[in-house]
């Protein structure tokens, strides 16, 4: 039988899908296994002298009930709303996740941004990730309301990712980037049918996120596998053309990305 490779998301994209479903500590358990899978995760709080180490799921209870929560992707020239007082550690991040919690008794929002180490050798590697955590920065926000402004609609998020698809099937066909790599052809049509493991997503997820996790995930598969070969665009117009493309494909996916994993307070 025919398997079809799996996707991965974002560790912040898994984590603020989670945060909304956790009702106990197994299923904040559950939560920090499916954010970390194999990878070692740590937590240091910042702010108010606090700088000792904890886990995920240590964590995750002081952030409830997340009421509002969304993942962000930033890039240079593309903050995705990121709030400014923790804007350049997103940015070297490239990830971090957003979460406001309305109260009663008062309204907190908090701000998580994971920075990876790589230890071990070219034979045995490893990552530790530490979660850098401010579980209070409202006092420090403009508008504390206005938290996920930042972040896209999931409706504007479905348009615009059928439009990247679009273009990304039309820029790989009329840039040939598997002219002379039948294996990378083969990958990419294995990507466009690949599907985001059970255990990266919570019970009960909506299947219209579902849907743009995935159609974003294997963009962003794509992508990479697509920038790694200049495939026919033997000059330099062609190759920064082409680069341009992708790029912009990337940054509709990190947007869907962001959207879908959102949640919102209705109203």
């Amino acid at each position: 039988m025919f398997a079809r490779p799996l996707l991965t998301l974002p560790p912040s994209v898994t984590l603020a899908l989670w945060l909304p479903a956790v009702d106990g500590p197994e299923s904040a358990r559950r939560a920090a296994r499916a954010v970390a899978g194999d990878e070692v995760h740590q937590v240091v709080e910042r702010g108010a002298g606090q700088t000792g180490a904890g886990t995920l799921a240590d964590l995750i209870p002081h952030l409830l009930p997340a009421g509002e929560v969304a993942a962000v992707l930033p890039r240079p020239g593309d903050p995705m709303g990121a709030p400014a007082v923790r804007s350049a550690d997103l940015l070297d991040a490239g990830e971090g996740v957003l979460v406001r919690r309305p109260g009663p008794p008062v309204e907190r929002c908090s701000v998580l941004v994971p920075e990876r180490e790589v230890f071990g050798s070219v034979l045995e590697p490893g990552e530790l990730v530490t979660w850098h955590v401010d579980l209070d920065l409202t006092a420090e926000l403009a508008a504390p309301s206005l938290l996920l402004s930042g972040v896209e609609s999931l409706s504007h998020a479905r348009r615009q990712i059928q439009t990247a698809l679009t273009e990304a099937v039309e820029t790989l066909e009329e840039l040939d980037v598997a002219r002379d790599r039948p294996d990378l052809a083969d990958q990419i049509l294995d990507l466009s049918m690949a599907t985001l493991p059970d255990h990266l997503l919570p019970p009960g997820l909506d299947p219209r996120r579902l849907d743009v996790l995935e159609r974003a995930a294997r963009l962003l598969a794509i992508v990479e596998l697509a920038t790694g070969d200049d495939g026919a665009a033997v000059t330099a117009v062609q190759a920064g053309a082409r680069a341009a493309t992708l790029a912009d494909i990337a940054t509709a996916a990190r947007h869907a990305l962001a959207s879908a994993s959102a949640t919102r307070l209705p109203g």
